[in-house]
């Protein structure tokens, strides 16, 4: 079953070349948003080197990686599967 995502939530997940800046309330999907960004530049070939996620606290931090590599494992291909290696180093 695919996700259902709010105008704004797409707008975050599509927007490229630009830093974006998520910022909502507690449980409107700030995790699982910023997850769909990070797979879909994957996808394209951007590598999680490049990648910049700033949180605010170390268990926000933690609970933001196990997310990312939770949704990388589920959508993963060969190449989202290289990057996986990478998100602990």
């Amino acid at each position: 079953m695919a996700t259902k995502y709010t105008e704004d939530q797409l707008l975050a997940i599509e927007t490229r070349n630009r830093n974006i800046l998520v910022s909502a309330g507690a449980g409107s999907g700030k995790t699982a948003v910023i997850s769909a960004r990070v797979l879909a530049l994957l996808n394209e070939g951007v590598s999680i080197k490049n990648l910049l996620i700033l949180t605010f606290t170390n268990a926000a931090s933690h609970s933001m990686k196990e997310k990312i590599k939770k949704t990388m494992l589920k959508n993963s291909n060969e190449r989202v599967l290289k990057e996986y290696e990478l998100v602990d180093s």
